[in-house]
């Protein structure tokens, strides 16, 4: 089946227009998130809401738009919690390969899978976090900080995943 040019076309700007959207997305969460006291805490914990969205980003858009709006999250979270490019940068940009590739190639799409790849790649970017911020620097009391801060922060935010599909499962 050979497209028209006028396919090629509308393909291209709903492209263009979700490419949009997303950043658009990005940028408000990432306000949202940085708003003193607006979004409530839980044990002086908030989510991390850019992790799923890059996660959701990466499961509709596959591994390339992945690693772009990955990389892309990363740097807002880097600048905001460090000043320097790093950590976040590398991990998302990783996560969305991950989650892209396997987006393409194994499951298929509905709030089920797409929650589940949620929990699980949120829980891996949390234990990432927790090895290369916390254990690796020798920090005291890991296993407190476990319990109290990460697992509570990694809960909070894959709580916060099904609103995050509905809003993405729209552009």
């Amino acid at each position: 089946n050979a497209f028209t040019f006028r396919e090629v076309i509308m393909n291209a700007l709903y492209k263009y227009i979700r490419f949009w959207a997303y950043t658009i997305e990005i940028l408000v969460f990432f306000v949202i998130e940085r708003i003193p006291n607006l979004v409530p805490s839980v044990n002086h914990v908030k989510p991390m809401i850019l992790v799923p969205v890059a996660v959701m980003i990466a499961l509709f858009e596959g591994k390339n738009v992945g690693i772009v709006f990955g990389f892309i999250i990363g740097l807002f979270l880097d600048t905001s919690a460090t000043g320097k490019i790093g950590f976040y940068s590398a991990v998302l940009a990783c996560l969305g390969f991950l989650v892209g590739t396997a987006a393409q190639k194994i499951i298929k799409f509905n709030l089920i899978t797409s929650v589940a790849f949620v929990i699980a790649f949120t829980t891996a970017f949390y234990f990432a976090h927790f090895i290369f911020e916390y254990l690796f620097r020798g920090y005291q009391d890991a296993i407190y900080a476990l319990f109290n801060h990460y697992l509570i922060g990694m809960l909070y935010t894959v709580m916060l995943s099904p609103f995050i599909y509905f809003f993405n499962k729209a552009f």
